[in-house]
């Protein structure tokens, strides 16, 4: 069995995306972490937005015209992305005005967090940084790559907003991730088919989920490249534009 095959390349697309959703409308509602019912049978669509946020707006996309809600859960100290960009910023503004929800994705190990009163803290000021720069109220959070401190902190909410780790959604929640390019657990699409959980939590990283079909590397350097061709031509444009030489040999 080739790489390909184990790990089901051609699962991520954006094309195979919208057909995840449309299957999952049959037997699902897609609710947000404010406002399900343990009486349906419901879907929370969360994004950990880790890499591209220009993939997070194509498939904000695609969930917008099949009517679903996605929680997009913003990374501060990303390596890939700065929300302080204007590029950045802007695909932000324009998922949020598709009707989609912000929150926090919290990076515990930048502070090394290892107390609830520092966590506290720090949530409440990353919190306060979202909802100026977009104008928006935050109302929930998840870790970013958790430990064994982040994992027990499974209260219903820190720092004023809904904790996507509490013990509901690590114990009584159906789970399913693509972290890292392939499907850590069970594929998605049997899960929603074979309706393996009365609820569940979808965690879907957007980077993964490409146009055509990829490796997991390849997707990723694919990011990584279009993001350095972004900001070498945002150099270039700002050479012209404010009648600066731009010297080469």
């Amino acid at each position: 069995m080739t790489n390909s095959e184990k790990y089901n390349f051609a699962d991520f697309t954006v094309e195979h995306y919208q057909a995840i959703l449309q299957k999952a409308k049959e037997s699902y509602v897609f609710r947000n972490y404010d406002d399900y019912s343990l009486d349906e049978k419901f879907i929370i669509l969360r994004h950990d937005v880790d890499y591209s946020v220009h993939r997070a707006y194509k498939l904000a996309q695609i969930e917008a015209s099949e009517g679903i809600k996605a929680t997009y859960f913003v990374l501060l100290h990303s390596e890939f992305y700065n929300v302080f960009e204007k590029v950045i910023s802007d695909l932000i503004e324009k998922i949020i005005g598709l009707g989609h929800n912000i929150g926090l994705h919290f990076d515990s190990h930048f502070y090394e967090i290892s107390n609830e009163q520092d966590l506290h803290e720090k949530l409440v000021f990353e919190k306060g940084i979202l909802e100026t720069i977009f104008n928006i109220e935050v109302n929930s959070f998840c870790f970013h790559i958790t430990n064994e401190f982040t994992l027990s902190c499974n209260k219903d909410s820190y720092g004023g907003m809904l904790n996507a780790f509490s013990e509901f959604y690590q114990k009584k929640c159906g789970y399913c991730s693509d972290s890292n390019g392939y499907w850590r657990f069970k594929r998605l699409m049997d899960i929603i088919s074979n309706q393996t959980y009365p609820q569940m939590q979808i965690n879907i990283h957007p980077a993964w989920w490409q146009d055509t079909i990829m490796s997991p590397k390849q997707r990723i350097h694919r990011c990584i490249d279009l993001r350095a061709m972004q900001v070498k031509d945002i150099y270039d444009e700002t050479l012209l534009r404010t009648g600066r030489i731009n010297i080469d040999y």
